[in-house]
């Protein structure tokens, strides 16, 4: 067993583009995991509530009103390279997501890997 630094990646996707935004992810990485490639972790559908300000461009609802959508949350790892996290976040979320400002949260963890 080997304990790996990792960064581990959240976005929440409205279902209809989240097959376009872990294709432009795998574009940047195949997000390894062990003998295994394309690895991604996803979330039942959820509800995700915003208000979108006067200085926001929403793709769904209407500037100072409560929107609710449903949305799933999309997971993965990478190794803990910078240039790597900002590569996949500048050029595989934010291109492919549909909302101005995705939410993207990164921590950093150790992964135990039983095969490397």
């Amino acid at each position: 067993m080997q304990l790996k630094p990792i960064y581990r990646i959240k976005t929440y996707v409205v279902p209809e583009y989240l097959e376009k935004v872990i294709t432009g992810v795998l574009q940047i990485d195949e997000l390894g995991y062990g003998h295994y490639k394309n690895v991604v972790w996803l979330s039942n559908d959820g509800v995700e509530q915003f208000v979108p300000s006067e200085t926001s461009v929403p793709t769904e609802g209407n500037i100072g009103e409560t929107t609710k959508v449903t949305s799933v949350r999309l997971e993965f790892s990478i190794p803990r390279d910078e240039k790597l996290l900002r590569d996949i976040i500048e050029n595989g979320i934010y291109p492919n997501h549909p909302w101005d400002e995705p939410v993207v949260q990164v921590t950093e963890e150790l992964e135990a890997r039983k095969h490397d």
